[in-house]
Order: structure tokens, then C-alpha cells, then sequence
């Protein structure tokens, strides 16, 4: 799946080396976790930063994984200072690597 950014005016743009980076950090975060790996084929079905929404416009990244029979799974990844998977929450903050940060 390609990730979407969506600009504040409404435009989509493409993901830079910084977003791609933090996009495949976080499914393997997500993937990893207990929790997922119970879920009855999760499929993602959307991935994207919308720059025009204030939960999002910092860099959050939004994925969400539809679940055979059960209800979607959202989660808002960031770069922090450890990975960590939050599960209630859908919090995942993803370590940050020097070299991909200034590559963004």
C-alpha cells in the first residue's frame, strides 16, 4: 500500500524518505505485536498523513488494518525516543534514527 499525504489544502503529495521510513517502522512495530498477530487476517487498508488535520498535521502517520468479522484497527505513529506499541491507545512511537531524520 502506498502511503498518502494529504496536504492542508487538500492536494496529495508524495511521502518523503523521512515518512517511508517511519511507514515501514511502524507496521513492523505493529506487526510484532501480541496483540495483531491474534487478529483474524488484518489487512491494511489506509496509510496516510493529512497535514490538514490537527491530530495528523505534526507527522502522525494514520494506519488502519481492517480485521476479517471484527472492528478496524487505527493506530497514529510518530517518531519518539523508543519504539513502543500502545494497543488501547493505537498509540506507536517509533525510535528515531539520526541519518533518516535529516534526511526528511
Amino acid at each position: 500500500m502506498e502511503l498518502k499525504i494529504i496536504k492542508p489544502d487538500g492536494n496529495t503529495a508524495a511521502a518523503n524518505d523521512k515518512q517511508k521510513a517511519l511507514l515501514d517502522a511502524a507496521q513492523k512495530l505493529i506487526q510484532a505485536d501480541a496483540h495483531f498477530q491474534q487478529l483474524k487476517a488484518p489487512t491494511m487498508s489506509r496509510a496516510e498523513v493529512n497535514e490538514g488535520v490537527e491530530e495528523t498535521a505534526q507527522g502522525y502517520l494514520y494506519l488502519r488494518y481492517d480485521v476479517q468479522g471484527a472492528t478496524p484497527q487505527e493506530f497514529w505513529a510518530h517518531w519518539g525516543k523508543a519504539d513502543k506499541v500502545a494497543w488501547k491507545s493505537g498509540n506507536v512511537m517509533v525510535k528515531e534514527i539520526t541519518a533518516v531524520a535529516q534526511s526528511g
